[in-house]
């Protein structure tokens, strides 16, 4: 983990050379295993409503790199990434005088995002960790305003840590002494850690109260190729507030940023700009509907909590449905628990190899199913796999493709070539 990112201290240091650390612009800084785009996407919408300006920096991207650098809800263009690619580059000199070296893929990211942001001056920055949070890049935010840690599973074990205790408290590495937290219902082990490192760090914390949630109606409607997926909820006095992420989980994750927004201290009533902001929020290739003939859905399901989340998805929305469910994972991923947490949804699974070097073999995907599922076809490719389903599928039944994010570029390429 340490060999692909230096020190916290050390992105200070690179920062200080760009000039790119702010001063005056809000931090708001997201961990967590699932969720964290979703809750900057809902934050950065509510803020918008709210008439500020912001900035938000998410990994990885689906189709261009240019949409991790958001800027008023619009990615970043051509020009502003050529620009700040080139000034970290001049920076080069810098790093190498004080022993640093080069900056990894992801620094080297974040670092033409702080200089974007230098550059447009938003009045609140939503950052989300790439990987873990104490050794973060991202953690050289020293003065963040608020803290938000989504929910914490089993995920990226070769270098968090093998328990949920332990990836807990990489997580909980972003939490700043005083600094308020916003916090996602966790399961007891990683909850005891946020709440021994709040106390420890004198941090004011709220966690999401389920017991003050009531989800309300949710219905389907047609928009374009696709569905549209509308949820209803209650949450604490906010009343019939909306989103259109189609996970089920996306409720919980809508709560929490409600807590950042409230946590913020906008001095503004808050009812209005949350109900818009929310239901303007959107976040690709979280059980995305991709077509309406056959009914296919996409989705970044990568690790067992996100599978199970999937699984209850497709259960609530579609449960008379017949599912086919095509699978590209990475594979250091634990495919197998994944694989498992699926099968109660389907007995068909084709599998494909992700365009990735980090990609699974298909036939080792497709012989670890076999465990789990009656029928097992071996795609090869992307493209294999959907013309598999395509033939397999009957006229009332779903497809979902699942699994790497990475995927999803490639699926939509296949299904809407540009």
């Amino acid at each position: 983990f340490t060999s692909e990112n230096h020190t916290a201290e050390g992105l200070r240091r690179m920062l200080s050379y760009l000039n790119a650390l702010p001063q005056e612009e809000r931090i708001v800084h997201v961990a967590g295993t699932n969720g964290k785009g979703s809750v900057c996407s809902f934050l950065d919408a509510v803020l918008q409503k709210a008439g500020k300006r912001t900035a938000r920096f998410t990994s990885p991207h689906l189709v261009r790199v240019t949409e991790r650098f958001s800027f008023d809800g619009q990615e970043a263009d051509d020009a502003l990434f050529l620009e700040a690619f080139e000034a970290v580059k001049a920076s080069y000199a810098h790093f190498e005088q004080e022993g640093l070296g080069h900056p990894t893929y992801f620094e080297y990211l974040f670092l033409m995002f702080m200089w974007m942001v230098r550059r447009k001056k938003p009045e609140y920055v939503i950052l989300e960790t790439g990987l873990g949070g104490r050794l973060d890049a991202t953690n050289c935010i020293e003065h963040p305003a608020l803290t938000v840690i989504t929910s914490i599973s089993l995920d990226h074990m070769e270098y968090l840590g093998g328990t949920v205790t332990q990836i807990a408290g990489e997580k909980a590495g972003i939490l700043k002494n005083g600094v308020a937290a916003v916090v996602y219902p966790q399961q007891k082990e990683a909850m005891d850690v946020i709440e021994r490192v709040s106390h420890e760090k004198n941090i004011p914390w709220t966690v999401v109260d389920t017991e003050r949630l009531r989800v309300g109606a949710r219905q389907i409607f047609e928009d374009g190729r696709g569905l549209k997926l509308q949820q209803t909820f209650d949450y604490k006095d906010y009343r019939d507030l909306n989103v259109y992420l189609g996970g089920t989980y996306q409720v919980k994750n809508a709560c929490l940023a409600i807590e950042a927004v409230e946590a913020l201290a906008l001095k503004q009533p808050l009812e209005l700009l949350i109900r818009e902001g929310l239901s303007e929020a959107r976040w690709p290739g979280r059980f995305e509907c991709l077509s309406k003939r056959p009914l296919m859905f996409v989705d970044g399901a990568h690790n067992p909590e996100g599978a199970v989340s999937l699984r209850e998805t497709i259960r609530t929305w579609f449960p008379e449905k017949r599912c086919l469910l095509v699978m590209g994972v990475f594979a250091d991923k634990d495919y197998p628990s994944i694989l498992k947490a699926m099968a109660p949804v389907s007995d068909t699974l084709i599998s494909f190899t992700p365009e990735n070097a980090r990609g699974l073999e298909s036939e080792r995907l497709a012989a670890a199913a076999e465990a789990f599922y009656a029928n097992v076809l071996d795609g090869g490719t992307a493209e294999g796999a959907l013309n598999l389903a395509g033939a397999w599928a009957g006229d009332g039944d779903i497809i979902i493709i699942f699994g790497s994010l990475s995927t999803i570029s490639t699926i939509c390429d296949i299904i809407s070539p540009k």
